[in-house]
Formats: C-alpha cells, sequence, structure tokens
C-alpha cells in the first residue's frame, strides 16, 4: 500500500515537473521572440530617423499606428520609385513620412483622406510645423453609408461605412494607394471599399499597400482585390504585416533597406507580447483607433 501511494506521488511529482519545465521553456522563448520583435522595431525606427529630413520627432509608433519597420519601407519605396500622385486612407505618421519622402524627391502629392476632425487636426499641425502641408491634400469627411459591392454581409451588426467619394474629386493617375483606414471597427472588412472606389483612377504601373495584414480580415480584403482587379499580391511579415499588390510584369523596385533583412519575423511570432501579457502602446493609443 506504501509502495502505491509512492509511486503515484512520484508520477505527480514528474508530472508537475515536467509542466514547469514546458512553461518555462515556453516562457523563454515567448521573451527571445519579444526581445526580437522590439530590438526590429527599434533599428527600423533607427534606420528611418536617418532617412528623414524633418527636424521634430515623429509620433509615437506604438498601438494603432503604423509599426517603424512600415513606415521604412514606405519611405524607401518612395525615394525609389518617385510616384507623382499618392493616395492614403487614414492620416498620421504615415502622413509625415510620405511627405517627407516627396519633399526629397522634389516632386508628387500626397492626397490624404481622413474621417476624424481631431486626427485631422493632429495631421495638419504636424505637417505645418516640419513646412511640409504644401506636399499634402488633407481632406477630412465623415464615414458615411457605403452603397456600392462589398464584402460586409448584408445583415451585419454594422452596416457598411466609408469615406465620402465626393473626398475623390479631381483625383486621377494615381501611382500608389497606401490603406491604413478607416478603423476596424467601423464595419466587417471596413477597408475594402478603398481599391473599388480608385479602381478606375489608378496609373499604369499602380501599386496598392495594405497595412495590418496580420488581421484576417485585410487578407481576405488584399485576396478579393488581386482577383478581381488582376493584381498581383504578395505579403511581407512585418510587425503587423504587410500586403502589396502589384501589376503582372510591374518592373522590379530596388532591395529593402538593411533594418528589414536583419531580424525575421516569423507569422507565428506575432505579437508574443500579449501572449505574456504585456502591451507597448501608450494608454490612451489603447482605446483609440483599432
Amino acid at each position: 500500500m506504501d509502495n502505491d501511494l509512492g509511486n503515484k506521488l512520484s508520477e505527480i511529482e514528474n508530472n508537475v515537473l515536467l509542466k514547469v519545465n514546458n512553461n518555462t521553456r515556453k516562457l523563454v522563448d515567448d521573451l527571445v521572440r519579444v526581445q526580437n520583435r522590439l530590438y526590429f522595431q527599434l533599428e527600423s525606427l533607427s534606420w528611418l530617423q536617418r532617412r528623414l529630413a524633418i527636424k521634430g520627432q515623429l509620433p509615437p509608433l506604438r498601438g494603432w499606428a503604423t509599426s517603424p519597420d512600415v513606415l521604412l519601407r514606405l519611405h524607401a519605396h518612395i525615394m525609389a520609385t518617385r510616384p507623382q500622385v499618392i493616395v492614403e486612407f487614414g492620416s498620421g505618421a504615415s502622413t509625415l513620412v510620405i511627405a517627407d519622402a516627396l519633399r526629397q524627391n522634389g516632386t508628387g502629392q500626397l492626397i490624404s483622406i481622413e474621417h476624424s476632425d481631431h486626427y485631422g487636426a493632429q495631421t495638419l499641425t504636424t505637417l505645418q510645423a516640419e513646412r511640409l502641408e504644401g506636399w499634402v491634400d488633407l481632406r477630412i469627411g465623415d464615414l458615411e453609408a457605403w452603397e456600392g459591392e462589398h464584402l460586409n454581409p448584408e445583415d451585419a451588426e454594422k452596416p457598411a461605412r466609408w469615406y465620402p467619394c465626393s473626398l475623390l474629386e479631381g483625383v486621377e493617375n494615381v501611382d500608389l494607394l497606401w490603406v491604413d483606414g478607416p478603423p476596424g471597427a467601423t464595419c466587417l472588412f471596413s477597408r475594402y471599399p478603398a481599391l473599388p472606389a480608385l479602381a478606375g483612377k489608378l496609373s499604369a504601373s499602380a501599386e496598392v499597400w495594405m497595412d495590418d495584414t496580420i488581421r484576417q480580415e485585410e487578407k481576405d480584403i488584399c485576396e478579393r482585390w488581386a482577383k478581381d482587379h488582376g493584381f498581383e499580391l504578395e505579403y511581407f511579415p512585418l510587425e503587423k504585416g504587410l500586403g502589396r499588390l502589384t501589376r503582372p510584369g510591374a518592373p522590379i523596385v530596388a532591395p529593402a533597406p538593411m533594418a528589414e533583412r536583419s531580424v525575421a519575423v516569423r507569422d507565428e511570432d506575432t505579437h508574443p507580447e500579449r501572449a505574456l501579457g504585456l502591451d507597448f502602446s501608450l494608454p490612451e493609443e489603447q482605446q483609440g483607433k483599432d
């Protein structure tokens, strides 16, 4: 009887030790992934700051804001390809970065579409502080019902809403479409109308970039765009993901900056800090845009 009890206690002890060891290894692996991600973003931010010609500092690039790795790639792409017309949906840090690249190129214009007076005013103030407002046509309008085709189900809890199409008046020959809005909380597949609304306004060599493709909704949108509008689609495993749609046979752009190749970020490594109960965004950002 004593032997049976001893064996059972020994078995329980071994099982507990095994679970502790497994959990410890997982915790260490998660901490290493968090460290690598933070290093990668800091390195990208360092390279981005070297490229920018602004005198002030960038807005906070945590929380809902575009990540440094994406902004670095965006700036490098614009400097290399010299687009004449860029349209972005959702203003913010990307507006400043794009405008800086255009000024360094000495050519081009950004048409920035924003739904929030508050964030639009912040963007304008930042542009004015850097004397970049001349490179940006900032257009602000409340979201309204979207009447065209949409991936949002008709019986969805939230009806499809998007930017006023009147904000796109006069837009033609768009070389780069950067999609980072409206917020995901607007409705399901909230960013879907961007390409349908501009499909007839794109140049022959236009590219479409979608931020946040670690989210399945953004991937579904990109795949539908590629299918319906004849684009080739590739994903970049950056912090929040980036989807890039290009015309078939489009010329190859120069290699990515060194910082983008330094630390590989795998899909399974995405946001490991959340598994650890960590959140590096600012308090006000945690309740901000989605």
